[in-house]
């Protein structure tokens, strides 16, 4: 498998590279970053890592295939197609720097305006080469994704907005209040990855069950949802983030392309034209994947409020791109 993750040198390129390379050693990373002296540091540090893997007691077997290599490169100095050609998949986690803004609740929106200029130079370059599955994990997710979309060219099935941080959260904060473990939740997330998230809780279950919540029960999820990335960003300080959630997510999601994709539905955003009644919007809904990004965006019956929240978070997020 060969991943280009673009914006290597930030904090979770770097982090979903790592995930990559120790989950998957013979997988071969490409760290696309202007910081090129961060992304070789990264590169010589993930090249090690890949080796005390492949050389730690017991000697494990990669069968056929050897560990992979990771390299940098600067996108900025016209790379040309070559390094997207030879990707097998795409991680887009290029950012401008956070303002203090980015680390208060809502904070994603904060560089809205520059991220979608950097969206829109990535497009431009990847419109130089061939359609590959796209994973987005630059924030804000939706906005980015579209933005990307537009400017390469490229088919719609072939982005993914990662947004399974929040599946990760509702199910641990499920799993406390049901007094299990979060791999007996199921709490699928639509929406936007922001305050417009709209958890299914119609479809939510606990050990295969369908679960009660009252309203206000609901809410309280709700918000700690929508709290606790926050709450991680002011305990471990302005510079850091929940990377590992996300570079477990997004490295998952690539690991299930190259392995052909899934049978079950997972939410991710993705541009729409009409499922669920919405089009020129991209937001989170169930896909099935393949080896080239969505196979099927798959139509859930929603209860209604469900239904609103998803067009209320697409009304947001089309506005925002206008």
């Amino acid at each position: 498998m060969n991943v280009l993750v673009v914006g290597g040198g930030g904090t979770i390129g770097s982090t979903v590279a790592y995930t990559l390379a120790v989950q998957r050693p013979e997988t071969t990373v490409t760290l696309a970053d202007p910081q090129t002296a961060v992304t070789t540091g990264h590169a010589i540090d993930l090249r090690h890592a890949q080796c005390h893997v492949a050389t730690a007691a017991g000697r494990p077997s990669f069968g056929d295939d050897p560990p992979g290599t990771v390299t940098a490169i600067d996108p900025s100095a016209s790379p040309g197609p070559d390094p997207i050609d030879a990707a097998d998949a795409i991680v887009v986690a290029a950012s401008a720097a956070r303002d203090p803004d980015s680390f208060e609740r809502g904070g994603r929106l904060s560089n809205l305006e520059r991220n979608l200029e950097i969206a829109a130079d990535i497009g431009e370059w990847f419109g130089e080469a061939d359609p590959t599955p796209t994973v987005v994990a630059a924030n804000p997710t939706d906005r980015v994704t579209y933005r990307l979309w537009e400017a390469s060219g490229w088919p719609r099935e072939r982005f993914l907005g990662y947004s399974l941080s929040e599946t990760a959260r509702i199910a641990d904060e499920l799993a406390r209040r049901f007094d299990t473990s979060p791999a007996a939740v199921s709490c699928p997330v639509l929406g936007e990855h922001g305050e417009h998230m709209v958890p299914a809780f119609s479809r939510a279950t606990v050990d295969g069950e369908p679960i009660d919540l009252s309203a206000t029960e609901r809410e309280a999820v709700l918000e700690y949802v929508r709290d606790v990335p926050y709450d991680v960003i002011e305990r471990r300080g302005p510079e850091d983030s929940s990377r590992w959630v996300t570079s477990r997510g997004v490295a998952t999601i690539v690991a299930r392309l190259a392995d052909g994709g899934t049978d079950e539905p997972v939410c991710l955003s993705t541009p729409l034209s009409g499922e669920y009644g919405l089009e020129g919007v991209s937001v989170s809904v169930p896909v099935r994947l393949d080896a080239g990004g969505v196979g099927e965006v798959v139509e859930w019956d929603l209860a209604p409020n469900e239904r609103d929240g998803l067009e209320r978070a697409a009304a947001a997020v089309r506005r925002s791109l206008a």
